[in-house]
């Protein structure tokens, strides 16, 4: 008997030490994962950051151009998909974050032209009061603003940002966007987009002035005056974010990091940081 017991506890501790070292082996492997994949992350926002250099200190670099370029990276980096680094994997995005509606700096008007699009007036009048009361910190915290439901908050989520500058890019805002901007009615931002898509790119504020280059009539008094310049538009962007996720493969963790850059001459300028474990 006093046998017997002695295997049943030795069996015990055995398989309890067992277990504590599994359990062990499970976290340190996690770990490295996680710092696998953070630093892939990290490798991720360094190479989008150099391909945006690479365009601002281009010294012939144009307006128009300089759209051109930027649009090209973020193509490029989207057709480069997942680059391998050792055992662990990063993909890159770059976004234009004046394409979208900065909640903490548009205008009341503009926030209302803005959310009329999804909701109702009583609705909107609820969410605006919310956000001008208090600013947000992350686009994560918009399901709890008083006025705006979950369903309301995925529709607007991908026109939407809180590290902008108020500005709005009018070669890279889409419609729903443009449509909020005081000055621009429905069917102008309609025209604006449909000449967006047939190649044109604007090079000013002014979006309605007649295309130049196009016609060999000279140009008049009345063209080169043009019409007022939108409010909150500009033609290039001042703010980029960079998204970058990055894992360790065969692990199920992600890392991802969200870099918001301002753009200051030839120089990006960190704005926000932010990360998490997906």
């Amino acid at each position: 008997v006093f046998v017997l017991y002695l295997l049943v506890t030795l069996g015990v501790i055995a398989a309890e030490v067992a277990r504590n070292g599994r359990q062990e082996a499970a976290k340190v492997a996690g770990l490295r994962a996680r710092s696998v994949s953070r630093y892939a992350a990290e490798s991720g926002i360094a190479l989008g950051m150099v391909r945006v250099h690479r365009i601002l200190d281009s010294a012939a670099a144009t307006p128009a151009s300089q759209v051109a370029a930027l649009r090209d990276v973020a193509a490029d980096l989207e057709q480069v998909g997942d680059t391998m680094m050792g055992a662990a994997r990063f993909r890159v995005a770059v976004i234009n974050l004046n394409a979208r509606i900065d909640l903490n700096r548009a205008s009341k008007e503009m926030l209302e032209k803005f959310l009329a699009q999804f909701a109702g007036q009583q609705q909107v009048n609820e969410a605006v009061a919310a956000l001008r009361k208090e600013p947000l910190r992350r686009v994560g915290e918009l399901a709890r603003v008083p006025g705006l439901s979950p369903g309301l908050a995925f529709a607007i989520a991908p026109y939407i940002t809180v590290w902008g500058d108020g500005l709005v890019d009018i070669n890279a805002a889409p419609e729903t966007v443009l449509v909020a901007l005081r000055g621009l009615e429905p069917a102008a931002a309609q025209a604006l987009v449909s000449r967006r898509e047939a190649g044109e790119i604007f090079t000013s504020s002014d979006p309605m002035r007649p295309r130049r280059g196009l016609s060999t009539e000279p140009e008049t008094m009345e063209d080169a005056r043009g019409s007022e310049p939108i409010p909150q538009a500009i033609p290039t962007p001042t703010r980029l974010l960079l998204v970058s996720r990055g894992w360790q493969e065969d692990h199920p963790l992600t890392h991802e990091i969200q870099a918001a850059y301002a753009i200051l001459g030839h120089r990006l300028v960190l704005q926000a940081w932010s990360e998490r474990d997906l």
